[in-house]
């Protein structure tokens, strides 16, 4: 979980996103795409779970991700122009055009996966639309129709409407858990947004292309100057998270446990491990909490983990102390839950946090460097996840939730 400072995936197909609201629909005029030539555009593109969405609950409003992976097989450059989303019985719209289709389009190959690209797929080449979508409420339509429009060749004259299919949103599923430790000041980097590197993880492995961290976070502490640290940063005990106990989410059975890697240098470009599939997550951790989820902590310091696989465990059990093993530069906890036993080979699915209180903040700067964490307010919530960068304080004692 490097995404300057952290990120677990490091095998990308293509990825890009954008967050959208209900704007101007232009789409509704264009012609469908069989009244035009389908060897001049052909598109390819789904989303990759095949089943019904979940979405996440943030900032008392419901969010969805989703992705099209896109293939024009014609013999011309095609332009796509934008993708319209339409609530079914319910009233919402969505338009993702113009900048926003920009930064939610990247070719496949692509060097960069935050950089803005323009979204034309020469014949044969392949690219993903990543899709954020953000609801007024935490309520959403029980079915999304999707349509794009492209222009073939380029030319407005060939504007086409292709339909995507309709997507069918569960408005349950999220994964209803409890604190992974306790304290404040834990910031959800890499949280759930419309630029987070999780969210643009695509991985693919066995032919088939996922979003395992599609809202994982990497928890880190901050302290009273806004730094994650104090002192040498380049000692992992400098760090506010580091060998904090890490807990139980939920009751369940311990599915893989892996340890004894060493632990990086914080901020180095050399890793202590070369990454592979089995040391990508450093030590860590997958439990089975039942409902076909499975949650995902990475990067203890080695030698702390204290449940072995098929081991049953007790929500607020300590599993093990945070560190910084594996993909990761500095201390922190990766967190994810997933449809699958595995960090990679599995879809994200969103967690939703049974108490925490989110906190107000701002950090005052002196150039680039943090001087002062300012707090100006918490609230308690339930039953949501926070968002990129938000900051939550977790109940100092294990009691069970109401």
């Amino acid at each position: 979980m490097r995404h300057a400072i952290f990120a677990i995936a490091g095998i990308w197909l293509a990825a890009a996103l954008c967050a959208a609201g209900p704007v101007a629909v232009h789409a509704a005029d264009v012609p469908l795409a069989n009244s035009l030539p389908l060897e001049s555009v052909m598109l390819v593109g789904g989303s990759p779970s095949g089943g019904p969405l979940v979405p996440v609950i943030g900032d008392a409003k419901a969010h969805l991700a989703y992705e099209y992976y896109l293939t024009n097989y014609g013999k011309k450059p095609t332009r796509i122009v934008s993708l319209r989303v339409r609530g079914i019985g319910a009233a919402f719209t969505a338009t993702i055009e113009g900048d926003a289709l920009k930064s939610s389009f990247t070719p496949a190959g692509s060097a960069s996966r935050l950089k803005a690209y323009d979204p034309v797929l020469a014949p044969g080449a392949s690219g993903v639309l990543y899709v954020f979508l953000n609801f007024p409420g935490r309520e959403t339509p029980r079915q999304l129709e999707n349509s794009l429009v492209v222009e073939a060749d380029g030319d407005p004259k060939n504007a086409q409407r292709i339909m995507l299919g309709e997507l069918t949103v569960r408005g349950t599923g999220a994964a209803l858990i409890n604190e992974p430790f306790t304290g404040d000041r834990w910031v959800a980097a890499n949280g759930p947004s419309n630029t987070s590197t999780h969210r643009r993880a695509v991985i693919v492995l066995n032919g088939k292309p996922r979003v395992p961290e599609r809202y994982a976070i990497d928890w880190i502490k901050l302290g009273d100057d806004g730094k994650s640290y104090s002192g040498d940063q380049y000692k992992n005990s400098s760090y506010h998270a580091y060998n904090v106990p890490i807990l139980a989410v939920a009751d369940g059975k311990v599915v893989t446990v892996k340890d004894g890697l060493p632990e990086n240098v914080p901020h180095t470009d050399k890793l202590a491990v070369a990454l592979t599939l089995a040391t990508i997550a450093g030590n860590h951790i997958v439990e089975d909490i039942g409902g076909g989820l499975y949650v995902g902590y990475a990067h203890f310091i080695p030698g702390t983990i204290t449940v072995k696989a098929g081991e049953q465990v007790h929500r607020g059990q300590i599993l093990g102390r945070l560190g910084n093993s594996g993909n990761s530069s500095e201390p922190h906890l990766h967190l994810q839950v997933c449809d699958a036993p595995s960090f990679l080979i599995c879809e994200g699915v969103p967690m939703e946090f049974k108490r925490m209180s989110l906190t107000r903040y701002r950090i005052e700067k002196r150039g680039e460097t943090p001087v002062k964490l300012i707090v100006e307010g918490a609230h308690d919530v339930s039953g949501e996840e926070p968002m990129e960068d938000e900051m939550a304080n977790f109940p100092a004692a294990n009691a069970p939730a109401k």
